[in-house]
């Protein structure tokens, strides 16, 4: 619960109400009186939106002048019948799409060539009959329609991976992650809009897109002038384009509420990629992996646990989806996703101030079940079935490679191979790299694939100054994040932050082994999760600054 100092100081307790998944204050407006707060008023003499979750609901009013009286704007339940409905079609739609699907060993876990992929028909089926009912959980929900499309685009991307980002006008190198990016930036900096105006963009992250997206430019002048296939420099533009999603973040999730509904959306989708990879094991337990979006899995698991330990959702639902997204990351079957796993919660637990310290040991308690909750699903598929034993049998069978044998496993011979050769290419040219649009092939691979490692692609088509302004921005992301937790740490809403953090963390090692950037369907949520972040902690810092003025007004006007 929120505690406040009432006028007369007098203390005030926030009722919270459940609400769906995650708790947040009852739907009802809330006065806070301020005085002398010119600064941070918007152009009609109000409290900017971005300003009104303070933890405070009023302020020090004995000094005579003039005074602001803040509504804070109602807005509906995050959890309605549309969602609800959204979610049962998607189900019935992800099922029968895998039970119905033959096995495909080899094309789901191969490269992708420019425009070749196909997606499949159930994507577009799920978008196209979710896009009209998103608009009337907009409606219900009271809520911007660009707010709502991103939200059906996190559902989307989440739950069907490359087969939604891979859905295009036909005939022409536009997808639809494209056209929601071109979309969202329209809606932000172009459109006419009442009051407020959308706060100017940091300088920080101003700075960076400046010098990100003129590296990449430069890139993608010399693929033209050079030897690049033009549709190829227009791929790999892509690891320049999908960083705009950072702009996305930051300005369209402005309150507590619009961040809880991401989330719900987010886990959501999840949930449904989880539920597709179980359809699949049932039809063709032969695969040797059955989630593709084994990073999204663990994502939502570490915001579930987060949530638990700060007593943020219901114990019902959290244990329910923690057990849901377990058993996700065993269908997952991605290395890279258990050793993220391993870092992250080493991480959570070795740096100072990451995890609040009241909810440490709630965290142990969770990390613990999380580990029973594996075991049982392992339990289930290696006693059970024969298809369960077989595929538990692969799981333990390639970890062992992984981690014991890595000379004999040729998954990771494979990407020491890659990783070679992009340091190769790097090194012929290191202020600027290779430039784009250069296939990626070499000695023991023709198929254009990526080095399998993120930061690696950047390094050698972008050379230092395209990796160097990206490794300051990370780190710079991930120090001010931290800072904000210490200085923050006695408020609940605190926890949002750790989760930004740690699924940024779980991105960056996973793009260790695997395309993060040049992926739309990673790049995408990776760069909106940045923006959110950084919204967070200015959100926090304006409350910290406005709580300060308020008292120095106070103990003045004593």
């Amino acid at each position: 619960m929120d505690h406040s100092r009432g006028v007369g100081r007098r203390r005030t307790v926030g009722k919270f109400a459940r609400c769906g998944l995650i708790s947040r204050p009852r739907l009802r407006k809330r006065k806070v009186l301020l005085q002398h707060i010119g600064p941070h008023l918007s152009e009609n003499g109000t409290l900017a939106p971005e300003n009104s979750g303070a933890n405070h609901s009023s302020v020090c009013t004995d000094q005579s002048g003039p005074a602001v009286l803040i509504h804070r704007q109602i807005r509906g339940r995050v959890i309605n019948i549309w969602l609800v409905l959204i979610v049962v079609l998607g189900a019935v739609i992800v099922v029968g799409d895998r039970l119905t699907r033959g096995p495909n060993l080899e094309s789901d876990l191969s490269p992708l060539q420019p425009l070749e992929y196909e997606p499949y028909y159930a994507a577009f089926l799920l978008a196209g009959l979710t896009l009209p009912l998103m608009f009337a959980y907009v409606r219900k929900a009271r809520v911007s329609p660009s707010e709502g499309l991103f939200l059906w685009f996190t559902f989307c991307t989440t739950a069907y991976m490359k087969d939604f980002s891979y859905l295009r006008l036909p005939g022409a190198p536009v997808f639809v992650t494209d056209i929601v990016l071109v979309a969202l930036l329209f809606s932000i900096y172009i459109l006419p809009r009442p009051r407020p105006h959308y706060p100017s963009n940091p300088q920080a992250v101003s700075i960076f897109l400046i010098v990100f997206v003129a590296a990449g430019t430069v890139s993608a002048a010399r693929g033209f002038w050079g030897h690049g296939l033009p549709i190829l420099v227009l791929r790999d533009f892509a690891l320049i384009a999908y960083s705009f999603f950072l702009l996305v973040g930051y300005h369209l999730f402005r309150d507590w509420l619009a961040i809880k509904r991401l989330a719900v959306w987010f886990l959501f989708g999840t949930a449904l990629n989880v539920l597709n990879g179980l359809a699949w094991f049932v039809a063709a337990p032969e695969q040797r992996r059955f989630v593709l979006a084994g990073i999204y899995v663990l994502v939502s698991l570490i915001a579930v646990l987060t949530l638990m330990a700060n007593r943020l959702i219901r114990p019902k639902a959290g244990w329910t989806l923690a057990a849901v997204f377990s058993l996700g990351l065993l269908l997952a079957n991605m290395r890279s996703v258990f050793i993220s796993l391993a870092v992250v919660i080493g991480t959570a637990f070795l740096v100072p101030g990451l995890l609040q310290r009241k909810s440490r040991v709630v965290s142990v308690a969770a990390t613990l079940v999380l580990v029973i909750v594996l075991a049982c699903s392992f339990a289930l598929l290696f006693f059970h079935p024969q298809a369960g034993r077989d595929f538990a049998t692969r799981v333990a069978d390639e970890l062992d490679s992984a981690v014991f044998h890595t000379g004999d496993d040729p998954y990771w011979q494979f990407r020491l191979a890659a990783w070679s050769e992009a340091w190769r290419r790097f090194e012929k040219y290191p202020p600027g790299g290779e430039g784009f649009g250069i296939p990626f092939v070499f000695e023991i691979w023709e198929n254009d694939s990526r080095p399998h490692n993120t930061f690696m692609t950047v390094l050698y088509k972008m050379g230092l100054i395209g990796f160097l302004p990206l490794l300051a921005f990370l780190a710079y992301f991930f120090w001010l994040g931290l800072r904000a937790i210490h200085r923050n740490s006695a408020n609940r809403r605190v926890a949002f932050l750790e989760i930004v953090i740690l699924a940024q963390l779980s991105f960056c090692v996973y793009g260790g082994a695997f395309p993060v950037l040049e992926s739309p369907y990673s790049a995408s949520l990776f760069w909106a999760g940045m923006g959110v972040g950084l919204r967070i902690i200015k959100k926090f810092d304006l409350e910290r600054s406005l709580w300060s003025f308020a008292n120095r007004t106070c103990r003045q006007s004593a």
